[in-house]
């Protein structure tokens, strides 16, 4: 006889983590990047545009207006953005027109005044980053291009610096600006300097670099699943690494508030990590489900821009319970019929005041619970077994979880067993499609028995 055991012990109790304030589902789709001018957030979707808040409630933000940029038949798509007092750039990985420049000096109307000049053909444009009237874009393969936009409507492209493939910039001072080399490392770049000492740094990092932040010559960086790092760039010709915190997720974006803390859009969460002076440390962090894939944050509220959603996060003391769990999605292999498979669900409480809960509901038969907690005390982990068995129908339905959590009090965790269709573990049926790129002829999967086969696809919705 099968005996299930059931786990509690004790993790570390934050005396500071993050509160749910705000969930939006917002006109633009798939939010790719935050930026923050005043009281005034701008927000850019790889589908349906770019959106514009107002953040003088910092916890409330409050959507004033969308604008679509027309590309053939759909919206140009927005990946990075930058932007100063009243003027906004927008990059994008389409190649063929340039980022998009917009001019916002009323946000409630926001006006397409042009676009960004492509030197050399069709460019990818990635990162960016303003100082001044100077504005760097990183390209890829083309390098990162400089622009001089005193005259926003028509921004002349004064150098390149060529890179292996530049995703993220950085300004660091008048003369220095930090580079991300993607897999290449890091570049500290002397892209304004005439003394001799002045010299550009080629770093190596564990990660890809994705994105940087810098304050006080204290240089983080986004190193995707090698986590975040942190650099002295005191003297930007002799960097050297403070300290490096691996996160669990992908490390996609970073924003810096408070000085020293940094919050990190780390794919399935949010994660608030502080230098101390001597180590980067954990001190907060909030599992959203919801595909963070950029970040934003002010006076402690943080901006969590997601797949299709913008939550908003207060990070501060925490005096009730609160609640997280380690997955908002399970998914189970193929199975036959009448078999079970079992997925663990670690549930936390990382609040002040006993957890509470509800016995879970499912949405469908198929599905069950053991082991589920009717309570934790502050500060304290247990792990629960989700269990599929598999009957004659089509499974997917929804766990609810009830609690005292007073920012969460219902989660909804999405269940996938078997259906008709593709799944994990079934047999793949043979197809022929068109080579469009990389190639010519057709492809068929039966000449390629034996073989590793990775098909990627993208259906934007």
């Amino acid at each position: 006889m099968q005996k299930l055991l059931f786990f509690l012990f004790s993790v570390y109790c934050f005396s500071k983590n993050l509160t749910l304030e705000n969930r939006f589902n917002p006109p633009a789709r798939e939010l790719m990047d935050v930026e923050i001018v005043g009281d005034i957030m701008i927000i850019p979707g790889n589908l349906d545009g770019y959106d514009f808040y107002d953040i003088s409630n910092p916890t409330l933000p409050v959507h004033i207006s969308n604008i679509e940029v027309p590309m053939g038949n759909r919206s140009q798509p927005g990946l990075w953005v930058s932007a100063n007092d009243s003027i906004v750039f927008f990059s994008s990985r389409t190649r063929g027109d340039g980022p998009a420049i917009i001019d916002f000096s009323n946000p409630h109307i926001p006006e397409l005044i042009g676009s960004l000049p492509s030197p050399g053909g069709n460019v990818s444009f990635e990162g960016s980053d303003i100082y001044g009237n100077l504005l760097a874009i990183a390209c890829h393969e083309d390098g990162v291009l400089f622009y001089d936009i005193s005259e926003p409507q028509n921004p002349n492209h004064t150098v390149t610096f060529e890179t292996e493939n530049a995703w993220s910039v950085e300004f660091i001072d008048p003369q220095y600006m930090a580079i991300g080399d993607n897999e290449n490392g890091l570049i500290i770049y002397a892209y304004d300097c005439n003394e001799d000492s002045c010299l550009d740094s080629y770093l190596d990092t564990e990660g890809a670099v994705k994105d940087l932040a810098v304050f006080d010559y204290k240089l983080y960086v986004a190193e995707g699943s090698a986590g975040v790092s942190v650099w002295n760039v005191g003297n930007p010709s002799d960097p050297f690494l403070l300290d490096r915190y691996d996160t669990p997720g992908l490390a996609n974006k970073i924003a810096i508030f408070d000085s020293n803390r940094v919050a990190v859009s780390d794919w399935l969460d949010v994660k608030v990590l502080e230098w101390t002076g001597e180590s980067l440390e954990l001190v907060g962090y909030k599992s959203t489900g919801k595909r963070t894939m950029s970040i934003g944050a002010r006076d402690g509220v943080i901006y969590s821009a997601e797949w299709q959603h913008l939550q908003t996060f207060s990070f501060g003391e925490i005096t009730d319970a609160d609640l997280d769990i380690s997955s908002w999605d399970i998914s189970y292999p193929t199975l036959e019929i009448g078999e079970s498979d079992t997925v663990e669900l670690i549930i936390e409480n990382n609040g002040q005041i006993p957890l509470g809960f509800t016995t879970p509901t499912f949405t469908h038969n198929d599905f069950s619970v053991v082991n589920f907690p009717d309570y934790l005390d502050a500060g304290v982990s247990t792990t629960a077994q989700v269990i599929y068995t598999r009957s004659n129908q089509n499974a997917s339905g929804v766990m609810q979880i009830t609690s005292n959590d007073p920012d969460e009090p219902e989660i909804e965790i999405q269940l996938i067993g078997n259906y008709e269709g593709g799944i994990v573990g079934i047999e793949a049926p043979d197809f022929t499609l068109p080579i469009v790129a990389n190639g010519t002829g057709d492809f068929t999967l039966s000449d390629h028995l034996g073989k590793i086969v990775v098909i990627a696809f993208f259906a934007p919705g």
